[in-house]
Order: C-alpha cells, then sequence, then structure tokens
C-alpha cells in the first residue's frame, strides 16, 4: 500500500514483479528490528536508498511495517544510478532502463533530517492508534538494557571474574539510585548481570539462583528499613515468579534490572504514571492484599475509577481484581507452609483469609490439596504441628 507522496522510482519498484518483493522484505525486516528495539529502524534498501521504518503492532501484535523512504544523501545521486544499474544486471529478466528514468524522482535528505523523520512516523502511529506509546517505550527500555548488559559482557571476556559481592554491590547500586543517578545506576547493574551471566555460563538454572540471592538481599534491606515483613517477602515472591517465567537469559536480565531499579527508585510519580493501570495496581496489592483489600480501596489508591480497573484488569492481565488478589493470598500461603512453622489459622489470618476453613477451600482449589497435605508433601515433621 503506497500513498499519493510515494516517489516514481518507489512506486515503480513496488509494482515491480521482482523488485516488489525485494521492497517489502526489507520493510518486514526492519519493522521487525522496530518491534524488538522500539525505535524507528534506518538501513539502505536493495537499491541503496535509505529510509526509515517503524512497527504497526496494535495491541502489540505484529501486524506489518510502515516506511519512509526513497532517499540519497548528499553528492550520492551518481553512486545511486551505479548501485542501481549493477545490481539489476544482477537479475535476468529485469531491464533497468526504467528504474533509471525515474532516479530523477527521489529526493536528497540530510541524515538529520532522516532521523527527524523516523520519529515523526512514530509519534504518528501513537496518534492514530496504530501503536501504544507506552507498550513501544517500555519495549524501548527492554531493549536499552540489554544492548547495556551485552556491552559490559563484552568487556569482561577474556578476564578472570571472581563471583559478586552481592551485599556490597547491594548498596553500592543503592547509593546510586539515593543520588538520583539512574545512569550511573543502569551502568552498574549491567556490569553486575554480566558478571553474572559469565559464572554462570549462560545456565538458566545457575542465573536464577544468583538472581535469586539478589533478590533476598533486596528483601532483607527492606525489612531493615521498617517494611512490613509479609509486603516485603510478598514483593520478593512476586518479583521471582517474573524470573521464572523468562525463558531465557536475555529476558532474565532485562527483568532484573527492571525490578532492581523499581525496587530502589520507588518510582517517582512521573513513572507511576507512565505504567499501565493494571501495573498500578498490581504494585498496591503487593503490600496490601493480606489486608481487607478491597477494589474500592485500590481505586482511591490509584486514582482510577471503580469501572475502569474492572475493564481494564481482565484486559491487560487475563484476571479479574479479586482474581490477582487470590493469586497473591495463595502465593504467600505456599511460601508460609514451606518455609515457616506457623500453624494454618495463623497462615490464613496473615495472607488475608477469613479463616482457616476459608484458606483451605481456597487452596483446595488451586492447588487439589489441602494446606496440611501441601505441607506434609514438602517436610513430614513440620505437618506433625497442623495435625
Amino acid at each position: 500500500m503506497t500513498n499519493a507522496q510515494v516517489c516514481a522510482f518507489c512506486a515503480y519498484s513496488l509494482k515491480h514483479p521482482v523488485t516488489g518483493d525485494y521492497c517489502r522484505y526489507a520493510c518486514h525486516g526492519a519493522a521487525m528490528q522496530t518491534l524488538s528495539s522500539g525505535e524507528p529502524h534506518y538501513q539502505r534498501c536493495w537499491a541503496g536508498l535509505l529510509n526509515v521504518t517503524v512497527a504497526a503492532a496494535p495491541r502489540g501484535i505484529y501486524r506489518g511495517g510502515v516506511e519512509s523512504g526513497g532517499f540519497y544523501a548528499e553528492g550520492e545521486v551518481d553512486d545511486i544510478r551505479e548501485i542501481i544499474a549493477e545490481r539489476l544486471k544482477a537479475v535476468s529478466h529485469v531491464d533497468p532502463v526504467p528504474f533509471l528514468a525515474r532516479v530523477r524522482s527521489l529526493r536528497e535528505l540530510s541524515a538529520s533530517a532522516l532521523r527527524g523523520l523516523g520519529l515523526l512516523l512514530l509519534e504518528n502511529t501513537f496518534s492514530e492508534g496504530i501503536n501504544s506509546s507506552l507498550t513501544v517505550q517500555k519495549q524501548h527500555e527492554c531493549y536499552q538494557r540489554q544492548r547495556q548488559i551485552a556491552e559490559a559482557y563484552a568487556t569482561l571476556q577474556g578476564r578472570e571474574v571472581t563471583p559478586p559481592d552481592v551485599l556490597g554491590d547491594t548498596y553500592q547500586l543503592a547509593s546510586y539510585l539515593h543520588r538520583g543517578d539512574r545512569e550511573g545506576a543502569m551502568q552498574f547493574i549491567s556490569g553486575y548481570l554480566a558478571k553474572l551471566l559469565l559464572i554462570s555460563r549462560w545456565n538458566l538454572t545457575r542465573l536464577r539462583a544468583h538472581v535469586r540471592v539478589l533478590m533476598a538481599v533486596m528483601t532483607s534491606q527492606d525489612i531493615l528499613e521498617g517494611m512490613d515483613w509479609t509486603a516485603a517477602t510478598s514483593r520478593e515472591l512476586l518479583a521471582m515468579a517474573r524470573i521464572e517465567k523468562a525463558d531465557n537469559v536475555e529476558a532474565i536480565c532485562s527483568e532484573v534490572a527492571e525490578l532492581v531499579l523499581a525496587h530502589f527508585g520507588r518510582l517517582d510519580a512521573d513513572a507511576q504514571r507512565g505504567l499501565r493501570l493494571s501495573d498500578r495496581v498490581l504494585a498496591w496489592l503487593q503490600g496490601h492484599y493480606h489486608e481487607a483489600a478491597t477494589l474500592r480501596d485500590a481505586a482511591r489508591a490509584v486514582g482510577a475509577s471503580l469501572s475502569s480497573i474492572a475493564h481494564r484488569l481482565p484486559v491487560e492481565t487475563g484476571k479479574s481484581y479479586s482474581r490477582l488478589r487470590l493469586d497473591f493470598r495463595i502465593a504467600e500461603a505456599k511460601r508460609l507452609l514451606a518455609e515457616t512453622d506457623l500453624g494454618i489459622s495463623e497462615i490464613a489470618e496473615s495472607c488475608g483469609f477469613s479463616d482457616q476453613s476459608h484458606l483451605t477451600r481456597c487452596f483446595r482449589a488451586e492447588v487439589n490439596l489441602t494446606p496440611g497435605r501441601f505441607r506434609s508433601l514438602l517436610d513430614p515433621e513440620k505437618a506433625m504441628i497442623d495435625s
């Protein structure tokens, strides 16, 4: 699909049975790059022409690309003619004459103007509802984190690397963020994660084990600084759930970087406003699921209407508010059953269930076991306290 602004050369190339495929493959590949990086992709096409592409991904689902091209840099027009003639010469049954006759329709463009065009193109996809600015921004931040980690890893390769001092490194990281030096903190995290990749040898299980130590240290620091025990351990539990879902080392590193920055930075008001409604509700639930934590309480805390939360949560998470609250409570109950000697009635109270029978009903529905049976399978000796 083209509009009236497309130059004669590109319009002819797109309609041609051979070069049209070259154009579309290039656009598709570039669009996939923008989908992963969250930024416009600049490249040269088969004819050596400059172009910029962004992905078209409504609701995060890839549908294609939007491209603006047919440009050459200052003084390149003669070189472009030679490139076109040479490349078409290698393709059988393609006459280069019609292509060369349309070279004069191409436009000269500076590098800065091309970058501006890319940003404008991306902004237009936001204003037209083709892409979500929040989704693209989040993807771009993820891409930047992964790139920084890759650069730090390349720097460390070939050196002798010792296991990191988790406690000391955690306090050093905190000092960056307390000073408001977010860039310095990100560089530090990148180096730390690169070191973990080297000592774990890119093994998922080993990497998760190292990350779990880091999360435990941060939880301990939270508790020592006055955070409620239940809220702090629940935050760690949810963080590790995100890590477990990540199915490759790149995704794990990106998740850890995001969790650490959010953990220490406490996400100022501007960042909170940039989160999806579901993210804000989940962040609030982390510290309040063990209370009554009604939908009205959540709405008041995040500054949204009851109807907005009720509508958006199923769309963004696939679950209702009550379902998410129950997930938090069940997850904490499992942790307490596995790691403590608390009685089941005490666990029910600390997790927000009305009584022991309420916990048992919900637990059996989720796990197909009673809390006592769940505990006995993990540690028969602990189960004696429930008998």
